[in-house]
């Protein structure tokens, strides 16, 4: 699954590098027109080396966007949202939201949740085995998991951290579609 949306991908690559090339080479073509004596007049009279030598230059550049924090969505049933400070919340399967700790339990579990500026909070997963609790506090600024057994202490660590106490929880699809559709779906691979 995962080389199959690695094909998609290269294709969408390709096919926005096109555009891409074309946009750049209509705006040199514009802006020669009104500078005739300009360097883009120089540069976009070989219009198909020039077209060429533009979607090259995209492509490689949109292809190596693709892995950094920003452009990352994920290959295959893996499916990625950068939730700031350098952490994402994955998925994998479509069913198993998670966040990556880097402390000495490497995963929890999350169903419903709310992302902040510093906080990911919300409920564990019920088939969660590395933390024990209903209830987790993700600090983004420090990388550390909290769990919480009972309500009451879960709200106790919200009101502290002047975090809302009834949060409109979604789950992962949510923050999914929030992030990676509308311009982002059409414009980036």
């Amino acid at each position: 699954m995962a080389l199959f949306h690695l094909i998609f991908e290269l294709i969408k690559i390709s096919i926005l590098s096109c555009i891409y090339a074309s946009l750049i080479l209509l705006a040199f073509k514009i802006i020669a027109h009104y500078k005739p004596n300009s360097w883009f007049v120089k540069a976009s009279t070989k219009k198909l080396k020039f077209w060429f030598l533009s979607g090259l230059s995209m492509s490689v550049f949109l292809f190596f966007f693709m892995f950094t924090y920003y452009g990352d969505h994920g290959l295959g049933d893996s499916a990625r949202v950068p939730i700031g400070h350098s952490k994402a919340i994955q998925e994998v399967d479509g069913v198993q939201a998670y966040i990556q700790d880097e402390g000495p339990i490497s995963m929890i579990e999350i169903s419903k949740f709310k992302i902040t500026d510093n906080f990911v909070y919300g409920y564990t997963s019920d088939s969660n085995v590395n933390y024990d609790g209903n209830y987790f506090a993700y600090n983004l600024v420090n990388n550390s998991v909290k769990t919480f057994k009972q309500k009451s202490e879960y709200l106790n660590f919200l009101a502290i951290n002047k975090l809302d106490k009834n949060p409109n929880y979604k789950d992962f699809n949510y923050y999914y579609g929030e992030y990676w559709n509308s311009w982002r779906f059409w414009l980036l691979p």
